[in-house]
């Protein structure tokens, strides 16, 4: 520390210290909130099974039965149509001419429908006649389904027109939701919502809820969430009659996350119902059948279980392989890779059941603002690392950091003023990590080649201690993010790509400060201005040219690898590692940390030590910032339990650890062996 400002750096690390206790605090309330949703629903549709096992040779009860063997627990059913019905039997769908020719008995002489539907003889039971005829006079109106009278059979005449007709959502048949219940299955209804809804068709949907046992959920069909509207004046009091219709019943409302797992697949109406709701909401995982087709079983069953770690999942709605594996049948291949999920589940201690729900959290409003005001003291500390201001200044800057932070913590309702808290978090930690690192390192002024034992030695005390500074700029952010809208991201993490170059620009920024690099140290304007018309001299060759070619292919992977958009794909290979070390650590580690950044770190030591050449310091250094801003950047992702974040950050740590160790080794003993040549080769001149 400079003289000049050594009292007031002192007070933003005695802050800071200050509002790690409160965050530490905050992520210990936070973990014990995670850890009350730890059981996941495995769930599949109920007539794609049925169809499947009828196809396989299997009756109702034994397909059933083997898929509670899997670890299925629920079943989805959807909208019944006329359509449907008439395939499986349960009733006829015939015109106005073949009622004229082939059913005289009935007697009907009522010939102005188009079409006519005929139940079950009156003699007996039918499931699904009135239930239909209802579903019917709610999607058409009263007037297009009328019964008509006839003592022997269950008749109604329709009007409308083929085939849309036979392709109209009805509603969910309450006879085949209470089989599954039957056999021990929760029941998750997927209702599809009305073309201009009413209050009166929404009741008429609940009422038949009301009539199925073991609901555990609702997941709405379609681009609009129940009583969704387009009459703007209307849409809010529809809304609020569907949400107050769910939480009397208490159903959680199931949202399906988003193919580019960022929020969810988008349906009219869904944020603002889940507002009403009061976030009583659950995150599924669907896999989309024609992605299923191209993955094995094992990859699916990986995907699976990786979403409900890593992503708080907590309903799998299983799509069905179209062909079966050599040696099984199609039940058996579609219900070995679900069983797969379930196991490993259950070793990492899930249970299988209706899906928990997370609570309504939010963190203490008082140890928000501490927190928050103690993270822009942290701001102001990277300030001066990259430009030392005198006491004076920085007093001022620490009254307007903790009034910044304390306020906006209070006052501020919304997501913005957390997410530029946590970007601020994201890009000064990673920063002031290698910078204080760089501070100590120039005050040893080495002017010899050190040996590569200091390097290792150093090497692995100087990553712990930039860990441990990052690692407190991820606790900040994890305390600050930590509420229901982002475990669900209701609201989520934006900058990530921005979070990821900015400490690797301040970080250059600061290295030009303190080391000279092409005869210049960057004090002052015009010492950059110098730096960059000296810069803009370099001869260009053409191992220059095939250099930068090599940096700027990196530069494009290591941007367009990061955030949630689709961007560079992972190679079949990192796939593969990716899986092996998800299967052997509690949380896989990122390739960042512990391939690139952490491994940096340790050539970075040894460039300083044994005195290679400036630039290739400054561009390892710059690689070294690129791990551990990952490792603060991890914390940011809240959909992602606290525990996990934080173990797989010390899983990068100590593997890129290792890996940086070896790579030192090897370097030594290339280089002894180089030496070793040498002399041979010099004592036979």
């Amino acid at each position: 520390m400079s003289k000049n400002n050594r009292f007031s750096k002192l007070i933003m690390i005695g802050a800071l210290l200050v509002g790690l206790v409160f965050a530490v605090v905050m992520c210990i309330q936070r973990d014990a909130i995670e850890e009350q949703s730890q059981t996941v629903e495995q769930a599949m549709d109920y007539d794609a099974v049925v169809v499947m096992s009828r196809n396989d040779g299997y009756d109702l009860d034994t397909a059933l039965e083997k898929c509670k063997a899997a670890g299925v627990t629920s079943f989805t059913i959807y909208d019944a149509t006329l359509n449907k019905l008439t395939q499986r039997g349960e009733m006829s769908l015939i015109t106005k001419l073949g009622l004229k020719l082939y059913y005289p008995q009935f007697n009907i002489t009522d010939n102005t429908y188009e079409y006519y539907l005929i139940g079950k003889p009156k003699n007996q039971e039918d499931l699904y006649f009135d239930e239909v005829i209802a579903d019917l006079q709610a999607r058409l109106g009263a007037d297009k389904a009328m019964v008509l009278p006839n003592s022997q059979y269950r008749i109604a005449g329709l009007h409308g027109v083929m085939p849309g007709l036979g392709e109209v959502n009805l509603g969910i048949l309450s006879a085949d939701a209470n089989t599954i219940a039957a056999h021990g299955f929760h029941v998750i209804l997927r209702p599809t919502n009305y073309s201009d809804p009413t209050t009166q068709q929404v009741s008429s949907f609940f009422k038949r809820a009301d009539a199925i046992h073991n609901v555990s959920g609702v997941m709405f069909v379609g681009k609009e969430v129940m009583g969704y509207t387009p009459i703007a004046s209307q849409r809010k009091d529809m809304l609020t009659y569907v949400a107050d219709n769910m939480n009397e019943r208490h159903l959680p409302f199931y949202m399906i996350e988003s193919v580019n797992q960022l929020q969810y697949n988008t349906q009219d109406g869904m944020y603002d119902l889940a507002g009403l709701l009061n976030y009583n909401t659950a995150r599924s995982y669907a896999m989309a059948k024609e992605e299923l087709e191209k993955i094995t079983p094992e990859e699916a069953a990986m995907r699976y279980y990786i979403s409900d770690l890593e992503r708080n999942c907590r309903v799998n709605l299983y799509p069905l392989y179209k062909k079966p594996l050599h040696g099984m049948n199609l039940t058996e291949t579609n219900l070995s890779y679900i069983a797969t999920v379930s196991q490993k589940l259950k070793d990492r201690g899930y249970t299988l059941g209706q899906a928990t729900i997370m609570p309504p959290y939010y963190p203490n409003r008082l140890f928000l603002a501490i927190v928050a005001a103690a993270a822009a003291c942290g701001f102001v500390f990277t300030l001066n690392l990259l430009m030392p201001l005198s006491n004076k200044i920085n007093y001022i800057l620490l009254v307007l950091a903790v009034v910044f932070g304390a306020a906006g913590a209070i006052v501020a309702k919304g997501a913005l003023f957390l997410q530029i808290m946590a970007i601020g978090c994201a890009t000064a930690a990673p920063t002031a990590a290698i910078l204080v690192l760089l501070d100590v390192w120039r005050c040893k002024n080495i002017t010899k080649k050190l040996g590569y034992g200091r390097v290792i030695r150093d090497g692995a005390i100087g990553l712990t201690c930039a860990v441990a500074i990052a690692m407190i700029g991820g606790l900040f952010i994890a305390s600050m993010l930590g509420n229901i809208r982002f475990f669900m991201e209701f609201d989520f993490y934006r900058g990530v790509k921005l979070t990821f170059m900015l400490p690797l620009l301040l970080v250059a920024i600061g290295y030009l400060r303190r080391f000279p690099l092409l005869g210049h140290r960057i004090a002052s304007g015009s010492d950059f201005k110098e730096f960059v018309q000296d810069f803009l001299r370099i001869p260009i060759k053409m191992g220059t040219l095939i250099a930068l070619g090599a940096l700027g292919f990196a530069a494009y992977i290591f941007i367009g690898r990061s955030g949630h958009t689709a961007g560079v794909s992972v190679p079949g290979a990192e796939v593969a590692m990716r899986r092996l070390l998800e299967n052997i650590m509690y949380a896989r580690p990122r390739e960042k940390e512990f391939l690139v950044g952490h491994p940096a770190f340790f050539l970075m030591v040894a460039a300083m030590y044994r005195r290679w050449p400036q630039i290739i310091h400054f561009l390892l250094v710059i690689a070294a910032t690129i791990g551990v801003g990952s490792m603060v950047e991890t914390f940011a992702h809240i959909r992602t339990p606290f525990v996990m974040s934080f173990i797989r950050g010390l899983n990068g740590w100590v593997t890129g650890m290792i890996i940086g160790i070896l790579l030192i080794v090897c370097l030594a003993v290339l280089q002894y062996m180089t030496s070793w040549l040498e002399k041979q080769v010099k004592s036979h001149d």
